[in-house]
């Protein structure tokens, strides 16, 4: 999988706004990664919270 690397800024009065939406965006490059290393971390994470979810309640 080709994933873009890309160099992002906020501007300092945004951030203290609390708007996180960049100013600029710059495609720096691209990468060749492996889709499951790339996912494996999201998928663990959620997979945890998506379980505890999911566990029936006990009375």
């Amino acid at each position: 999988m080709k994933i873009a690397i890309l160099k992002t800024s906020i501007s300092r009065k945004k951030l203290l706004k609390g708007d996180f939406t960049p100013d600029s965006e710059e495609i720096v490059g691209y990468e060749e990664v492996d889709e499951d290393e790339f996912y494996g971390s999201l998928v663990r994470l959620f997979d945890e919270r998506l379980r505890e979810l999911c566990k029936p309640v006990s009375n």
